[in-house]
């Protein structure tokens, strides 16, 4: 891990990858001017949950790294070690939007400051180890009580969800949390701009980091390329595309794509246009089916 001088890292220089958000202004000061005490009385109800605990079965997914002290929140998602080092809390998008970093390092350090923090690393071989900055890619548990990090900072509201092919670990653990999150309109699910985006409703202009939710119209293949179709044009509505390399990994699972048609998902991606808005799929975490939801 890298040792840095942390006053020249700023939330711009944290981007990591293309996962800023567009957000209404007047939505923005809707949060911001929330009563602090209310705030802070739903983080401390959500914290309560015993489903933020890290647990024997999650261990098992993930390796042990070492035990460190919590000094400072760098940004939204880098955590100081009283070793100097920094390390990236895995598995989450956390929009650049009004002072959303800010409040997200005064609860991190509100709650987790000065105590010892466990981290465990992916063990599996396709997982990178760190991130473009050379910070350790982590999850965090705190060593005394066991509550998770990551999934602290999903059930209150400050983080939605990301997944990534180099690091598709304990997602399924996380989708509960994140939708009792959703369902309660916590934190970033009261800005229409981070809420779950109507497949049928979905223009060019909204390109970036969002969650779409809707009915496939249609299943079609094209050069070993399938296309998931929401509306009746294609040429002009929503697509999921999926590669051949990953329609495979979905077979391997006993994921019949081609008869999805009819069948309602969630999927979560960068947007881009052509011949309309689409998210190309490149793992299979960024796909939720929805047949059994309610």
């Amino acid at each position: 891990m890298n040792t840095i001088e942390t006053s020249l890292f700023n939330k711009h220089v944290f981007a990591q990858g293309l996962q800023h958000a567009v957000v209404d202004q007047v939505e923005e000061d809707i949060i911001a001017d929330e009563n602090e005490e209310d705030v802070k009385s739903s983080e401390d109800r959500a914290l309560e949950s015993t489903a933020l605990h890290f647990t024997d079965a999650d261990i098992r997914e993930v390796k042990h790294h070492s035990i460190v002290r919590f000094t400072k929140a760098i940004d939204s998602q880098r955590l100081l070690t009283s070793e100097g080092d920094i390390v990236y809390l895995e598995g989450l998008f956390i929009p650049d939007n009004k002072d959303n970093d800010i409040k997200t390092q005064k609860f991190l350090e509100a709650h987790f400051l000065d105590k010892d923090i466990d981290l465990y690393i992916c063990k599996e071989s396709k997982c990178k180890s760190a991130d473009r900055y050379g910070h350790m890619r982590v999850h965090a548990v705190a060593k005394k009580d066991k509550t998770w990090l990551q999934a602290a900072l999903i059930a209150t509201g400050h983080a939605q969800i990301r997944t990534r092919s180099d690091w598709p670990i304990l997602i399924h653990r996380l989708r509960p949390i994140e939708s009792r999150a959703r369902t309660g309109e916590i934190g970033l699910w009261k800005l229409t701009g981070l809420s779950i985006m109507d497949a049928l409703k979905i223009s060019d202009a909204q390109r970036g980091f969002h969650i779409v939710e809707g009915t496939v119209r249609s299943v079609a293949m094209h050069k070993n390329i399938v296309y998931l179709n929401f509306g009746d044009d294609w040429r002009k509505d929503f697509t999921v595309v999926i590669p051949s390399t990953i329609r495979r990994q979905f077979s391997k699972d006993g994921v019949d794509i081609m008869g999805k048609g009819g069948k309602r998902l969630r999927v979560r991606g960068w947007i881009d246009e052509y011949n309309g808005p689409f998210i190309e799929i490149d793992h299979l975490e960024q796909i939720e089916w929805l047949e059994a939801a309610n």
